[in-house]
């Protein structure tokens, strides 16, 4: 059952897949690597840009390729549990999963089924995400009901990613993501959960919580969970 993250043991070593970007990335986004209290290794995949990766079509078969070949590259490099840098790359889980040997956690949506166990099969799980006009039911592993809200096209946070720009206020940031799940929660009284299927939200994770009494789990979650199965199956 998800539990807000904990730390994960010291001997992890946490391969990340990273999008061809250079905005900023305030400490608990997934690549700084001073989120985390144990190595990290990171590939950046040249030509996966945000364009071509938050999209409601399936990728192109090449990249998905690419991105199969640097999952085996960063367990070659010693990498003990292997995550991406785009909550949009979830429809690669299997194909990456069965590739490596070791638990791979493509996106916090890959959260949802135990989520869903938790809140049962007629209770909304709400989704806060990077594009919501982009999300589609093959980004979902949830046959239950989702409430799914983005930020705004014309969000300060929204732009600094799409158009890779190098400077990030994230005061306005901030702002933006909260006023996203204020919008998200005004559309259904009924949710209690809410998973962050972007990368770049959980360093405003505190202030959403500070707002709003939901549950949030983010990819750091994800990979605490995908963490804590592993040391189970190999007790």
């Amino acid at each position: 059952m998800p539990q807000s993250a904990s730390p994960i043991p010291s001997h992890t070593v946490l391969g990340v897949l990273m999008l061809d970007t250079n905005f900023p990335r305030p400490e608990g986004d997934i690549g700084n690597p001073g989120s985390f209290d144990h190595p990290v290794i990171y590939r950046r995949l040249p030509g996966a840009i945000v364009s071509r990766i938050v999209t409601d079509k399936p990728l192109p078969g090449e990249l998905v390729d690419h991105f199969v070949d640097q999952a085996r590259a960063l367990e070659t490099d010693g990498a003990t549990l292997i995550t991406t840098s785009c909550g949009f790359l979830f429809p690669l889980q299997r194909r990456i999963q069965a590739a490596v040997g070791v638990p791979v956690v493509t996106s916090a949506l890959c959260m949802l089924p135990a989520l869903r166990q938790r809140t049962g099969s007629d209770k909304p799980i709400g989704i806060l995400t990077f594009d919501a006009a982009r999300l589609s039911p093959h980004h979902i592993p949830d046959d239950g009901p989702v409430i799914i809200e983005g930020l705004m096209p014309d969000d300060h946070l929204y732009k600094v990613i799409a158009d890779d720009l190098p400077e990030l206020d994230q005061d306005l940031a901030r702002t933006n993501v909260v006023d996203a799940l204020q919008r998200l929660a005004s559309r259904d009284a009924g949710i209690q959960s809410v998973v962050l299927e972007c990368t770049n939200l959980p360093p405003y994770k505190s202030a959403m919580l500070r707002t709003r009494g939901h549950s949030i789990f983010d990819v750091h979650d994800a990979i605490s969970l995908a963490k804590r199965a592993q040391n189970i199956n190999e007790s």
